[in-house]
């Protein structure tokens, strides 16, 4: 039986553009996947649509959002963003 993988070995990257689905993310968070979006070259309405939409699945899944900077965020569940491997990674990008 091997060892559960850590949140941030579960860990997805996106650099939002018109080519990515908002439902492609929501299913990876939906699969307990947490995920870093970067809105910085983004539509600011389409940017601000995704968060909302996002947030809302964050929350059906007992989970939070964070700003790591002020474009980028970290969407995962609670008990993801307890993980210190997880932690360890976003002290990295915070301003």
């Amino acid at each position: 039986m091997g060892r559960q993988k850590s949140a941030y070995d579960r860990l997805e990257l996106v650099k939002m553009n018109d080519e990515i689905d908002v439902f492609d993310l929501a299913n990876t968070l939906m699969s307990r996947k947490p995920l870093i979006v970067d809105f910085e070259e983004h539509n600011v309405v389409k940017s601000n649509q995704a968060i909302m939409f996002l947030s809302g699945v964050v929350y059906a899944i007992d989970g939070e959002v964070e700003v790591i900077r002020e474009k980028v965020f970290v969407f995962a569940t609670k008990k993801d963003l307890k993980d210190r491997t997880l932690r360890k990674a976003l002290s990295k990008y915070k301003e």
